[in-house]
């Protein structure tokens, strides 16, 4: 069967966690969830084009946010997230010291990691500007490959590689899932990043990341699932170079 992966990343200035995180989801469930999104929007009187996403998280569409949300927990999508702790990890840690390599290194891992051999995957990651322009073809490229402990990419176990049928660049608002994935991205980030306890913090944005944690009977989103995964919310905390293979 089909399945699609829809990823982001988020929180790449300044602040001390970094996510890059998506949606795995087959495609019958896929086609279900477009459904249910295009009946929402119409039943708002939304625009089909109409992109949610974390920055526009307000007073006026927080009852929206929360419903669309609510979506994503409805047809139990797995989203499956890296964090990146930048005060123990540095993205040039690389024989070629380059962050760029260092971003797809961890996107690499996020891939491979909650993925299996023989399932033919459809990836779309939000469109980014890359320096150098074949960053797409190396990545599936190492994805596709029997994995060894010498492998360029630092993963240090043997597996076989995936069946990956396409990754691209798209546009998030024309995907609904990338835009789910943007949301719990800054939902996240909020509660690691301790945004939501300062002065200025967003009450309508500590509301939704709030109204999210209280979904999987949490507290608050700071926890680390590892690679094994809570519920649909897998978290995976990367605190030392040493987990990529990076000496």
């Amino acid at each position: 069967m089909k399945h699609l992966i829809f990823a982001d990343e988020s929180s790449t200035d300044k602040l001390r966690y970094m996510f890059i995180g998506g949606i795995w989801v087959d495609e019958p469930t896929y086609l279900q969830v477009l459904e249910e999104c295009k009946n929402f929007k119409k039943d708002n009187n939304w625009d089909e084009q109409t992109k949610f996403n974390w920055k526009n998280v307000s007073k006026k569409t927080l009852p929206q946010y929360c419903k669309f949300i609510d979506i994503f927990f409805k047809y139990n999508l797995q989203f499956n997230c890296i964090i990146i702790d930048r005060t123990e990890i540095e993205l040039k840690a690389n024989k070629l010291k380059d962050p760029e390599l260092g971003f797809y290194k961890f996107y690499y891992q996020l891939l491979r990691k909650n993925s299996v051999p023989n399932i033919p995957y459809y990836i779309y990651l939000d469109r980014r500007t890359n320096r150098e322009p074949n960053r797409l073809e190396r990545l599936k490229s190492f994805l596709k490959q029997d994995t060894h402990p010498r492998n360029f990419m630092g993963f240090r176990t043997t597996n076989k590689g995936l069946n990956i049928k396409a990754l691209e660049f798209v546009n998030s608002k024309s995907h609904e899932l990338i835009q789910f994935s943007d949301i719990l991205m800054g939902a996240i980030s909020y509660h690691y990043n301790k945004r939501n306890l300062r002065p200025d913090a967003s009450q309508n944005k500590c509301e939704l990341a709030q109204y999210i944690a209280n979904k999987i009977n949490k507290s608050n989103l700071v926890f680390n699932t590892g690679k094994k995964g809570y519920k649909n919310l897998n978290l995976w905390l990367f605190k030392s170079n040493k987990e990529l293979g990076i000496k």
